[in-house]
């Protein structure tokens, strides 16, 4: 895995990407409060520290999946796609996942967060569960035909996993000061959206997305899953600085569907992390979304098509991020 901190770092990485990925690069550290600011803490420090946070936004194609390893716990959310919808893959088995996992060691899995029940979140849930022993899984609690969803709750009740149906105001306990507060779907949401699906409507799965705020200490990020501009307004509206992160993992894989002005105001990040597949079929992330980060004055954007796996550590006062590629 490479490093590249600071000034040095961003200038190497700007020579080395160049043209298209001026807005994008590799390395970097921050400290301050959850509400932002930088400074100069050693980007290797909160690695250091036992008992810290790391969040790997994993490399996974055209998907959503996130590694989080408190010391006590290890905790994925989301599983990538069960099959490639890439240029030049499209059709073939997706293992992205199980690779990645074997690089960062894991051998079990605590809790297993399912945001909303899309493939290219939860293609591989079931497979994760029947491998890694889950011992919970973590979903929005609305009901879903989708057949990745279907097998993974099959999955866990043949594994005695239990089942967790989580909602705006929840907050979980990952283990060593780390939580995680559910701001979407409200209680209301879920009870609409239920309805609806048993009369036969088709809500929004993508705005059905858990969004939570991972937190140690003053270090937060912000998971969005794939909500969208409606959910994100509704947020900001109801929650306002309270949703203020250093990281946010950037919603509907870069899609101009998300990242709404009032939602990027309200969590005033530091840095973006982008999940999204080379050459995929969607242009995810779109350049509307770009310019949004960019009007905002947000310089730090990384991308697992361009970086591969993305790295944040945090002792829950600075943080550090490194990538793959």
């Amino acid at each position: 895995m490479k490093r590249i901190s600071g000034f040095m770092g961003s200038f190497i990485g700007c020579l080395l990407l160049a043209g298209m990925l001026l807005l994008t690069g590799c390395g970097g550290q921050g400290t301050g409060d959850a509400a932002g600011g930088s400074g100069g803490q050693d980007a290797k420090a909160a690695e250091a520290k036992a008992g810290g946070l790391t969040v790997k936004v994993l490399d996974v194609g055209q998907g959503d999946a996130i590694l989080i390893q408190t010391g006590s716990q290890i905790i994925l959310v989301d599983t990538g796609d069960d099959k490639y919808y890439e240029d030049g893959k499209k059709g073939k088995v997706n293992n992205q996942l199980f690779d990645e996992l074997q690089k960062a060691n894991v051998k079990a899995i605590d809790k297993l967060i399912l945001t909303h029940a899309h493939a290219d979140h939860i293609g591989k849930a079931a497979q994760v569960i029947e491998k890694y022993g889950v011992k919970e899984l973590v979903y929005n609690g609305i009901p879903s035909t989708n057949k990745y969803f279907v097998n993974a709750l099959k999955a866990a009740k043949a594994q005695g996993t239990k089942q967790v149906k989580a909602k705006a105001g929840d907050v979980l306990d990952f283990g060593n000061g780390v939580t995680y507060e559910v701001f979407s779907p409200t209680a209301q949401q879920v009870k609409a959206d239920t309805a609806a699906i048993k009369a036969g409507e088709k809500p929004d799965i993508n705005n059905q997305s858990l969004v939570g705020r991972l937190s140690l200490g003053s270090f937060a990020m912000l998971l969005t899953g794939d909500a969208e501009s409606p959910v994100e307004k509704q947020m900001a509206a109801s929650y306002g600085s309270k949703l203020q992160c250093q990281i946010l993992k950037s919603g509907h894989h870069g899609s101009k569907s998300s990242s709404s002005k009032e939602l990027l105001q309200a969590v005033k990040p530091e840095a973006v992390v982008i999940s999204a597949g080379a050459n995929n079929q969607y242009g995810h992330p779109h350049d509307v979304t770009l310019n949004k980060y960019k009007k905002q004055g947000i310089k730090n954007i990384y991308r697992t098509d361009l970086n591969g796996t993305v790295t944040i550590a945090s002792d829950g006062k600075g943080y550090s991020i490194s990538c793959g590629k």
